[in-house]
């Protein structure tokens, strides 16, 4: 579902990413719901889960810009 705040420009909406466990000794990986902000030209993304393999709660948050085909 897409939303958006019209004074910013925004468009907020529900994606998914392969992102690692922060925990040292947990090398596990796995696909994780991200909230994603397309505004002025990049995305910002955020996520929040807890590993299957340890227990570990995770959080990471990053951006990137669409258009970039590198």
């Amino acid at each position: 579902m897409f939303e958006g705040d019209p004074a910013t420009f925004s468009i907020i909406q529900e994606g998914d990413m392969d992102l690692e466990c922060g925990n040292d000794d947990c090398l596990h990986e796995q696909s994780v719901v991200i909230e994603e902000e397309y505004s002025h030209g990049e995305i910002t993304w955020q996520a929040a889960w807890v590993c299957s393999a340890c227990g570990e709660s995770n959080t990471r948050e990053g951006w990137y810009d669409p258009n970039d085909n590198d």
